[in-house]
């Protein structure tokens, strides 16, 4: 029962990699989608951004200002 299983995962895999490696050859540009935010276009335009720059912002803009607020720099205390 365990080799049958093993088996399957194993074919099951192989086929999925098949698969991704075809898409990649397959079209023009083939590339792996950028998956961070830094790097993606699109969430770029929607206005998302990288966390550590945020994160950065929200730091400095707490400092220049030296208001005693909650954890998120959006909420004044």
């Amino acid at each position: 029962m365990f080799w049958n299983i093993l088996l399957i995962s194993v074919f099951l895999l192989s086929l999925s990699m098949l698969g991704l490696a075809l898409n990649i050859l397959i079209k023009k540009k083939g590339k792996f989608p950028a998956y961070r935010v830094g790097h993606n276009s699109d969430m770029a335009r929607m206005g998302v951004k990288c966390v550590k720059h945020e994160e950065i912002r929200c730091h400095k803009k707490r400092l220049q200002a030296r208001e005693n607020d909650c954890a998120g720099c959006q909420q004044p205390a």
